[in-house]
């Protein structure tokens, strides 16, 4: 009898284990955004990340320690002390990656797409490449799962969605014929460079209250003519500067002979932001969000 309560009790925990998903011997895996599975037989605790944003996400996950090497851009928002460079974001340099022995290489997608196969042949390879705030969540979620970090990827979604809960409240008296047209540009040049609908920027502005004059183009970034951007004449333009640029980047365009005569820069609702936000789909996405709100319509907040 006795032995048939303890065979009973094991079996019961060994269930519970299962059904909670903490089998220690499932492995570790997550479909990435280009469609393919990663899996691994235990937590990644060499990691290589190949664009600052990721990095972020990572150390945002409590994952400092594990990052063994980086980008030369990934030290102007994370600390980089003892860790490899390997290279940049558009030209990663392949042995030094291997060098690392990693188990879990971090990519992005677009440009760095052609790197891919390539990242693959060296370790286990994360591609995350998206359009929306709430596929940064998914990935966020992803990366907290194949490195062990899944409460932490939790509590820093739960705290996410609070900010955009925030938001929507504070827009919620907002008609749709008041939402402001925006243009994301990168500059006074009139070979416009912005984003289109695969640009997570769109999503941004979105949720921000506003409405990407170029969110309908089946695209991330590309360009335009100014003739284009002047016919749709957008209420705001975001264009990305640190605080000590503000003020030239503004005056760039109110002495531009084209871009003076939107209604963006007529009225002085050129809205400048540090590329550490409006470039960067990280783990603090949600306050860019709520940043761009509070730009967008500050009478409301």
């Amino acid at each position: 009898m006795k032995n048939s309560v303890i065979i009973s009790f094991i079996t019961a925990i060994a269930l519970l284990t299962f059904l909670c998903g903490c089998n220690p011997d499932r492995p570790l895996t997550a479909q990435d955004s280009s469609g393919v599975r990663v899996t691994l037989k235990e937590p990644a605790h060499r990691i290589v990340s190949t664009v600052p944003s990721n990095t972020e996400i990572l150390y945002a996950l409590g994952l400092k320690n594990q990052v063994v090497g980086l980008t030369r851009y990934c030290g102007k928002t994370c600390d980089t002390k003892g860790k490899a460079i390997i290279g940049g974001w558009v030209d990663p340099d392949y042995g030094k990656i291997r060098d690392l022995k990693p188990d879990l290489i971090f990519a992005f997608g677009g440009i760095q797409s052609k790197h891919h196969d390539k990242f693959r042949q060296i370790a286990q390879t994360y591609c995350f490449d998206l359009t929306t705030v709430e596929e940064t969540f998914r990935v966020i979620q992803d990366i907290g799962r194949l490195t062990g970090r899944d409460q932490q990827a939790k509590e820093i979604i739960k705290r996410q969605r609070e900010v955009l809960a925030r938001v929507r409240a504070k827009l919620s008296s907002l008609s749709p014929e008041k939402k402001l047209k925006v243009a994301r540009v990168f500059g006074a040049d009139t070979d416009v460079l912005t984003v289109g609908r695969k640009s997570f920027l769109t999503d941004v502005i979105k949720l921000a209250g506003g409405v990407n004059v170029f969110g309908n183009v089946n695209n991330d970034y590309f360009h335009v003519t100014f003739e284009r951007l002047a016919s749709l004449d957008p209420d705001v333009l975001i264009v990305h500067g640190e605080k000590a640029e503000v003020k030239q980047k503004k005056a760039d365009f109110a002495k531009s002979p084209d871009f003076s005569k939107l209604k963006a820069v007529k009225n002085g609702r050129v809205l400048v932001y540090s590329c550490d936000y409006i470039c960067h789909p990280n783990a603090a996405i949600a306050d860019t969000v709520e940043m761009v709100a509070k730009g967008l319509y500050p009478g409301l907040f």
